[in-house]
């Protein structure tokens, strides 16, 4: 929680290291990404110096820390207050620009102006909102590819071909009644799940914490970039692994071995 049960403190749940218990990690990095922010770094060169019993309050600290954003001076406990739709942890594509969002943008630029400009601050989530963009037509590629290889019945294993999900099903886990997984897939999609899963949501959430290093080189962009390539490559492989058992009449029959494991 937020603070822990035998304390119950408010300054407790107002430093950067409550929340790292639970965010953080390659799925969802948030601790991580505003670690690397410039509101981490001042955090972390004279956090120590400030007087965690005052509200948060732009006068009372010189950056924010996830409380502030997330909580508010009040103490609001809907920790999703910044966020426009959810979106399940950035897997989704939103345009948060757009109108039907702008109550909620207005919003997080108010909250931003405790230290910046509104100008500033629009500006920010503006790109945030192209690097999304971006990273989300990447992912599109992505899984072009894939429904093309499973609708040729390409993949190796085919869903049909690996044990049952815990559905009791076999569909393949990027198609509607699919689940996204990590385990029990062939080697094509665990990359486009970690794709997913890992890069798209850290240039968002990478975007949003405002860590310029994370939402390129470091866990974002480039990563992927490297992904969509290894996709790339196996779909390469595959294609031409079919072309000549076509030519030689070999008709491939998936191993036994996908169809077992601790699931």
């Amino acid at each position: 929680g937020c603070h822990t049960r035998h304390e119950f403190k408010p300054s407790e749940a107002r430093k950067r290291e409550t929340c790292g218990i639970c965010h953080m990690g390659v799925d969802h990095a948030e601790w991580e990404f505003w670690n690397n922010s410039y509101h981490g770094k001042i955090y972390a060169m004279e956090g120590d110096q400030w007087d965690w019993d005052q509200k948060m309050n732009p006068k009372n600290y010189r950056a924010p820390t996830c409380a502030y954003c997330h909580m508010g001076e009040d103490g609001n406990h809907n920790t999703q207050n910044m966020q426009t739709v959810y979106n399940h942890m950035g897997m989704f594509q939103v345009n948060r620009g757009a109108p039907r969002y702008k109550a909620k943008r207005d919003a997080w630029i108010k909250k931003c102006q405790g230290c910046h400009s509104p100008r500033f601050a629009a500006e920010q989530l503006y790109a945030m909102d192209e690097q999304i963009n971006i990273s989300f037509t990447k992912w599109r590629e992505a899984v072009g590819i894939l429904i093309g290889l499973y609708l040729e019945g390409l993949f190796d294993p085919m869903p049909a071909d690996l044990a049952p999900d815990w559905t009791g099903g076999h569909t393949m886990n990027l198609l509607p009644g699919g689940q996204p997984r990590f385990y029990n897939v062939s080697k094509i999609e665990r990359l486009a799940v970690e794709m997913i899963v890992y890069q798209v949501t850290a240039v968002y959430k990478a975007a949003a914490h405002f860590s310029i290093d994370d939402v390129s080189y470091n866990a974002g962009a480039f990563p992927m970039d490297r992904q969509l390539i290894e996709i790339k490559d196996e779909a390469s492989k595959l294609r031409r692994i079919s072309t000549l058992e076509k030519e030689v009449g070999i008709e491939h029959v998936a191993y036994d071995f996908w169809k077992h494991g601790e699931y």
